[in-house]
C-alpha cells in the first residue's frame, strides 16, 4: 500500500510542478499588454486549485511515510503557497511586497522541480520514517 502511495505522491510532485507552468501561461494570458483582457480572475482562481493540490501533496507524503525531511519539505511547499497567495493583497504602500509574487512563483517552481524530481527517485524505496 505505501509503495503504491508512493508513486501518487511523485506524480502529484510532478502535477505541482505542471500546475505552476499552467499559472504562469494563465497570468500571461491576462496581461494586456500581450494581448489579454487584463482579468487575472482565471490566474486567481486556479492559484486556488494550486493550493489544494499543495495540501494533498503534504497529506500523501504523510501517509507514504516519507521521511521527516521530506514531510517538511511538502509542508514548505505549502507555506510558500499561503506566502504566494497573500503577496498580492499587501498594502498598496508597500508595492515592492507585492512585487515579490512573480519571484515567490519561480521559487516554488524551483523547490517543486527539485522536491519532485527527489520523490521520484525515491518512490520505488522502502518506507522510512
Amino acid at each position: 500500500m505505501r509503495q503504491t502511495l508512493r508513486q501518487v505522491h511523485a506524480w502529484l510532485a510532478w502535477a505541482f510542478v505542471g500546475a505552476i507552468v499552467v499559472q504562469v501561461f494563465l497570468a500571461g494570458l491576462a496581461i494586456p499588454q500581450l494581448g489579454g483582457n487584463g482579468s487575472f480572475v482565471t490566474h486567481r482562481d486556479f492559484g486556488y486549485f494550486i493550493g489544494l493540490l499543495t495540501l494533498v501533496l503534504l497529506i500523501a507524503a504523510i501517509a507514504a511515510g516519507l521521511s521527516r525531511r521530506r514531510i517538511g519539505q511538502a509542508a514548505g511547499l505549502l507555506v510558500l503557497y499561503v506566502i504566494q497567495s497573500s503577496l498580492p493583497y499587501m498594502d498598496p504602500g508597500l508595492p515592492a511586497a507585492a512585487a515579490l509574487h512573480p519571484v515567490n512563483a519561480l521559487v516554488m517552481f524551483g523547490l517543486g522541480v527539485l522536491y519532485a524530481r527527489a520523490v521520484w527517485r525515491e518512490r520505488s524505496a522502502v518506507a522510512t520514517v
